[in-house]
């Protein structure tokens, strides 16, 4: 029950591509979020998937334990690289959230054109708050929350945002 207030609240303020004003996520979220290019029933590991292509990702970084996102990964995108530092899309599951501070305190971890991906930032009130903490992060500069997954960019070209975007 909780769980579906919290959805009904996020739809009540959440928009789609026409209530974005920036050009870097408006083509996000036309060309790789609303893209009809399905690759997982999970909506979290669809985004990954997605974002990886969008991009042109050579080098994604998850963390142990995430045997499910590696195989998708492999047999989709199989040139892909798995790396543990300066990586272009860092993906962590509802059970690694909580690791997110701790790579962005390490300089190797992200750069301008890191994406940072959260698997269930409403799961529990513990990943909440750690997903609002990274949206005051003074090295984050855009996030994208999808509900099911938020996306997290470190680009120093673009102004401070906060999207909520139905997917």
């Amino acid at each position: 029950m909780q769980q579906l207030l919290k959805f009904l609240k996020f739809l009540i303020s959440a928009t789609n591509q026409h209530g974005v004003h920036s050009p870097f996520i408006y083509g996000y979220v036309t060309k790789c979020l609303y893209s009809k290019k399905k690759y997982s029933r999970s909506k979290s590991l669809n985004v990954l998937l997605k974002s990886i292509v969008y991009f042109g990702s050579e080098r994604v970084m998850l963390r142990e334990n995430e045997e499910e996102p590696k195989r998708l990964i492999n047999k989709i995108i199989p040139e892909v690289k798995f790396v543990l530092t300066d990586a272009d899309i860092i993906y962590l599951s509802k059970q690694n959230i909580s690791k997110a501070e701790t790579l962005l305190s390490n300089e190797t971890n992200i750069h301008n054109n890191t994406m940072l991906l959260l698997n269930g930032i409403y799961e529990s009130k513990k990943n909440e708050i750690i997903w609002d903490a990274l949206k005051k992060h003074p090295k984050v500069t855009v996030t994208v929350d999808m509900f099911y997954c938020g996306a997290v960019f470190f680009r120093e070209e673009q102004a401070k945002e906060h999207f909520k975007i139905r997917i």
